[in-house]
């Protein structure tokens, strides 16, 4: 092909991505004329919450993408289910879970849906495919429906948690890493410099599952009585079968009655037909009283990042140090916010951003009380940023802890070597050239990078212990990177007290002085505009294209390894505070 015709094909390329987002654009303008308009709410109607895979805390997309996915967030299902419980409108609420979320969310959504039914309005759930996360949610109803064919059930997995030890693989394409801890539980990346796991972390994980099981099995069997914990518990440890049936569950007690969806609806409703309406929607029908002063409830969740986050290209799904700083000071500034509750739902990443955050929200903390709300996960990085808080709330299902720092060195020596790449420099400067890839790693790279974390963790023991008002000794009994759930960290005096959002939210106002009937409670960070959302939409196509071009399909080792390589390099640190393992 000719420079002339190269030219044509980029010249149409460009074209059809401009008119695209073009298109785009308008037809997003078009649905948006529609999101501002109130929503009508039929007499008779129940709130619908039908959960299906990830069910995010809080979006900072824009609210479009919310109105044309009618995907509610954890906190938008909050609301709705305070706003029902008083509304004449509403008769009930109906749970059909079959999502993804941790069991400290869904918690604060069961404890919501407590509440709820403290107007004496009635709760049902009904399942369908459902595993034990889902019952922990739909235990709460005051009616469990099941269906009763055989092709559907309910799934009691259990719990587990579990790391992909990656160090052959890696080995494979001549990249070997080398991974420094801060105590001997602190098991983050270990993955990528060993070949199995470590005692002191599988101690620390199989102590932090047996908690976790306790809690769920305890909750269950108080809200479902008729089931027993015993049976519960031989259910997930001894089952007779991978799938139980809709006749089995309401015979366990698992379930009161075995029917299928169509049926159900005609059982509850209460008018001439079935009237269900979607949080989305319902949020929609609500107008909120115009207050003075606020409450800010800031979500922080993903991993920590140093940096600012106004790349248009970005998705916004982390904790960047320089937006949160920006934000944290704006609030410290608004004489009309009295308190702020931060939401943290991050398992930590840099150590520098996670210092750099905490220092501002020290400065806050001097100005008006600051009440951390931890979610599904608050451990390393994400336990540095609560550390200093007025008061910290946990749920006892939470991940929290894993006080400590690891090191992640890679080096590519056999990789340069298999493909006859040789780098050759002129230098000046001792440090310059020191953590090359082509190069291997040695006993004085180790010793300058040990002594670099050992100030790192020291740091972080202190922050804890003046933050907590322990002696470092105390700290360090509970530190040495081990994970506890959020009943283990308050007997440790790591969290002051256990509930959810709510219950932060009431500390909060009562730290402040004020009435929570008095006040607004506004989220943020608030959405972002039309622009990036395109532009992240189509950066993502990119991506995806990109991937599939730079590595063969038939070449998973290498995938995975690129895949691993990329998110790693976005750190840009060799020092983190991250938490061993993804959260169960």
């Amino acid at each position: 092909m000719n420079n002339k015709a190269c030219c044509w094909v980029l010249i149409i390329l460009i074209a059809g991505g401009v008119l695209s987002m073009v298109v785009t654009g308008i037809l997003i303008g078009s649905f948006m004329a529609g999101v501002g308009k109130e929503t009508a709410v039929s007499r008779h109607s129940f709130l619908m919450i039908e959960l299906s895979g990830f069910v995010p805390e809080h979006r900072s997309s824009p609210q479009f993408e919310v109105w044309l996915r009618e995907q509610p967030t954890i906190s938008q299902l909050l609301y709705c289910l305070e706003q029902a419980d008083d509304d004449p409108r509403i008769v009930g609420v109906v749970l059909r879970p079959w999502g993804t979320m941790g069991f400290a969310e869904l918690r604060e959504l069961r404890e919501a849906v407590s509440r709820f039914k403290e107007s004496g309005k009635p709760v049902y759930a009904y399942l369908e495919m459902a595993t034990d996360r889902d019952y922990y949610l739909a235990s709460m109803a005051d009616t469990i429906a099941i269906t009763p064919s055989r092709s559907g059930g309910l799934i009691m997995l259990g719990l587990s948690a579990s790391n992909t030890y990656l160090a052959k693989t890696f080995r494979k394409v001549g990249i070997e890493f080398h991974v420094l801890h801060t105590g001997k539980y602190k098991g983050a990346y270990e993955n990528l410099d060993s070949e199995a796991m470590s005692g002191p972390l599988r101690e620390s994980l199989q102590s932090l599952l047996d908690d976790l099981f306790k809690t769920y099995t305890g909750e269950i069997a108080d809200a479902r009585p008729q089931i027993g914990k015993e049976a519960l518990e031989k259910m997930l440890l001894q089952p007779d079968r991978l799938v139980i049936g809709g006749e089995e569950a309401v015979q366990a007690g698992i379930a009161d009655l075995a029917m299928d969806w169509g049926d159900f609806r005609d059982r509850i409703r209460a008018g001439d037909e079935f009237r269900g309406i979607s949080p989305a929607k319902y949020a929609r029908s609500r107008t909120s009283a115009e207050f003075g002063d606020e409450i800010a409830v800031v979500f922080a969740g993903g991993s920590i990042s140093y940096g600012d986050g106004d790349d248009p290209w970005g998705d916004g799904d982390d904790i960047e140090s320089g937006d949160m700083v920006k934000l944290l000071r704006e609030l410290r500034e608004d004489e009309s916010v009295k308190a702020v509750v931060l939401r943290v739902n991050s398992p930590g990443g840099s150590s520098l951003a996670s210092d750099i955050i905490l220092q501002e929200l020290k400065r806050l903390k001097h100005k008006k009380p600051v009440v951390v709300s931890m979610g599904n996960v608050a451990a390393s990085g994400g336990y540095y940023i609560s550390c200093a808080a007025s008061e910290i709330i946990a749920q006892p299902n939470t991940i929290t802890g894993s006080i400590g720092v690891v090191s992640v060195i890679p080096s590519a020596k056999d990789l340069y070597e298999k493909i006859g790449a040789r780098v050759e420099t002129v230098e000046k400067g001792y440090w310059d050239q020191f953590f090359r890839l082509d190069k291997e790693f040695t006993p004085e790279h180790e010793k300058v990078i040990l002594e670099f974390m050992d100030g790192v963790y020291d740091e972080f023991l202190t922050h804890v212990a003046d933050g907590r008002g322990l002696s470092k000794a105390q700290v360090e009994e509970s530190a040495q990177g081990r994970v506890w759930t959020g009943i283990q960290a308050r007997e440790r005096g790591l969290v002051d007290g256990l509930g959810g959002l709510d219950f932060a939210l009431d500390r909060a106002c009562d730290l402040a002085g004020v009435d929570r009937e008095s006040v607004a409670v506004e989220r943020y960070p608030h959405p972002r505009g039309l622009l990036e959302f395109v532009l992240n939409q189509l950066e993502t196509k990119v991506r995806m294209i990109q991937s599939r071009l730079l590595v063969p399909y038939d070449d998973p080792d290498m995938r995975r390894a690129l895949d691993f390589l990329t998110k790693f390099n976005r750190q840009r640190e060799y020092v983190q505070m991250l938490m061993p393992i993804e959260v169960p």
